[in-house]
């Protein structure tokens, strides 16, 4: 099933060459969860995620579906 993963700031570092600001999409297996796709595009596992799967907060072990977008951020950090 295909889905579209969007990394952003320092996590977009991460992306195949050539993805866009709309990330990229990718074919992934029923079942597939959050984690999956952290490991999938190898991001740091030491480091929060913030993750929202159409718009809505999720955590890591939530399942995807087709057809969904998976925006992925690091911690904000500011002064």
């Amino acid at each position: 099933m295909k889905i579209r993963v969007k990394l952003f700031a320092t996590f977009q570092e991460y992306l195949p060459e050539g993805a866009g600001l709309d990330g990229v999409e990718i074919d992934v297996e029923e079942g597939t969860t959050l984690k999956d796709i952290y490991n999938m595009f190898k991001l740091p596992e030491n480091v929060q995620k913030i993750t929202l799967v159409d718009g809505k907060h999720q955590k890591e072990d939530y399942t995807v579906t087709e057809g969904t977008t998976v925006s992925v951020f690091p911690p904000i950090a500011g002064g």
